[in-house]
């Protein structure tokens, strides 16, 4: 975490709390690769054909489709920023940064550069609000030639498939709009972007209301979640077998499509990709975020064994540590696989994780430690995060016995409640509940158990282990202002090579204002060498993907 966010300690937990706040020991440095030019990262387009029968079209309207996060990518796939640019002063009265946003599916635009939005105010493309045209065109040295829209009602103009550019002030942001950074500068990204100058700020209008005004960096705080962490079989030989070592994973970059080819064995296209650069950018984005969870889905154990295939798991124990360096400082173990290794394997594996300072949720030596939040202190707002396995496959903790926190009505209130009364003020569900694998949409058995975690009283629902990035939901709701739920993030620290579906993912970022849910962010990746992931261009090779998300989700409208 980027800020030294504070883990609580809970009545039930045995010790004390452990700060996630020291420096690595790094393979990159993170502040070098989230300021890197980009240098012709990418090529146009990937590559060309049609996608195995019953997947994700790969060619789809640009009004349909999508490109992330620019604290993760700024610098890196997006344009550079503006140099000597005057900084936010995050009084509000005074001058007013203001965000460029397009509709939440528009991940074509990455970033775009004051020169950019110059052109577009000159030529009548960019939407602009009302009572700020003049300090706009001064700001950007150009004439509108459009007119204005009054502040309230632009974000009407930009449904979720809409590729127009507006400027809003930043209290009018909703997760229904994505915001575009400029250059590296981002409203409601990580610390870097979102405290670097900024290159739009204007004196505030006249007439303006303070709600639409107010924005101070220090009160952004982001989230950031990843897919499937189950680090044997493929990562495993990578890291140990081939001796490239653990912090090998933390050197993931950035990577490019050469082309694809058709998997015989399992009948799936599978594509075939090259790293390009920016070493050490996946680290960045970890470590980067305020709050970083991993979806843990296997044990570790000091007698792990190395898997070539099937489908039992156990895990090298150094894997805590690295972890620890990663920036992690959640992990849910409610997983299918936990068990792999035998009961003992789940309390090592939480001893591991505390030992090096991050907190396990989902899993313990008893049913009340599997219950057990972890909440976490970000500079005054609490994130609290609970863990359950609603498939089996683990065996599920007792009152006296080892295993993983079923998904039942009774767990998930208990859960719940547990992390309010320990100041809590959002709370996430982290289940694994993926009764069908390999699929995108939500079933019906995920909608039953949204409604529970919601009844129980859950802010924010991060699925897992489809082993596909699926759909997400975002409606309004919950003590955060609207609840976003996401069915699966796909592979992450896990090699499952014979498909396209299953070497992309996704990570995700949640912007939070306060505790009120700002901005969702898809942030694409493929693992390479079954073991690596690396970020893709959301604008071309991460298209498929992100389509693969939006086309099945359940998206706000503005």
């Amino acid at each position: 975490m980027s800020r030294c966010g504070r883990l609580v300690a809970l009545p039930l937990v045995v010790g004390m709390a452990f700060s996630a706040c020291g420096a690595p020991a790094s393979p990159a440095t993170p502040s070098t690769v989230a300021s890197a030019s980009p240098a012709a990262a990418f090529g146009a387009s990937g590559p060309a054909g049609s996608p195995s029968p019953g997947a994700a079209s790969a060619s789809t309207p640009a009004s349909e489709v999508p490109s992330p996060t620019a604290a993760a990518s700024a610098g890196v796939f997006g344009s550079p920023g503006a140099s000597g640019s005057p900084g936010v002063s995050g009084s509000p009265g005074s001058s007013v940064p203001l965000a460029v946003v397009t509709g939440f599916s528009n991940y074509r635009v990455d970033s775009v550069t004051p020169a950019d939005l110059a052109t577009r105010l000159a030529s009548g493309t960019l939407i602009v609000p009302c009572g700020a045209e003049a300090a706009i065109a001064t700001a950007l040295q150009a004439v509108p030639s459009a007119a204005c829209v009054p502040g309230d009602a632009i974000p009407a103009r930009l449904p979720a498939s809409s590729t127009g550019l507006a400027l809003l002030p930043p209290g009018l942001i909703t997760p229904a709009l994505r915001v575009v950074p400029i250059g590296t500068a981002d409203l409601f990204g990580e610390t870097p972007a979102r405290t670097a100058p900024y290159p739009l700020t204007i004196p505030t209008p006249a007439g303006w209301p303070a709600t639409w005004t107010a924005y101070n960096p220090s009160n952004v705080r982001v989230v950031l979640t990843t897919g499937v962490n189950c680090p044997d079989r493929g990562v495993s030989y990578q890291t140990n077998v081939l001796g490239k070592g653990w912090d090998w994973l933390l050197q993931a970059g950035t990577a490019k499509y050469t082309g694809r080819h058709w998997d015989p064995a399992f009948g799936w296209w599978v594509v075939d990709a090259v790293r390009t650069d920016h070493a050490g950018a996946v680290w960045a984005l970890i470590r980067n975020a305020d709050v970083a969870v991993s979806d843990f889905e296997c044990s570790m154990t000091s007698h792990f064994t190395q898997h070539d295939s099937g489908t039992v798991f156990s895990i090298d124990p150094r894997v805590a540590p690295l972890m620890a360096r990663a920036g992690f400082d959640v992990a849910t173990i409610a997983a299918d696989h936990n068990t792999n290794p035998g009961l003992g394997a789940i309390g090592e594996t939480v001893d591991l994780f505390r030992a090096n300072g991050i907190q396990p949720v989902g899993g313990g030596r008893t049913l009340a430690q599997a219950l057990r939040p972890a909440v976490i202190d970000v500079d005054g707002v609490r994130f609290g995060f609970v863990g359950f396995d609603a498939i089996g496959g683990s065996a599920y903790a007792t009152a006296d016995s080892p295993g993983v926190a079923p998904l039942t009505p009774a767990t998930a209130r208990a859960a719940i409640a547990a992390a309010r009364s320990a100041g809590a003020q959002v709370v996430f569900a982290l289940p694994q509940w993926s009764s069908v694998e390999y699929r995108a949409a939500f079933t019906g058995f995920q909608r039953s158990l949204i409604t529970e975690l919601e009844a129980a009283g859950a802010d924010e629902i991060i699925g897992a282990d489809f082993h596909w990035a699926g759909a997400i939901s975002i409606t309004p709701g919950s003590r955060s202002g609207y609840r976003f739920v996401t069915a699966s993030q796909g592979n992450f620290w896990f090699g499952q090579s014979w498909s396209r579906q299953t070497q992309e993912g996704v990570m995700t970022m949640l912007t939070f204002v306060g505790t009120r849910l700002a901005q969702v962010r898809l942030i694409p990746t493929v693992v390479l060498d079954d073991a690596q992931p690396n970020l893709t261009d959301p604008a071309t090779d991460g298209q498929f993907v992100l389509h693969q998300v939006l086309s099945a989700s359940q998206l706000l409208q503005p």
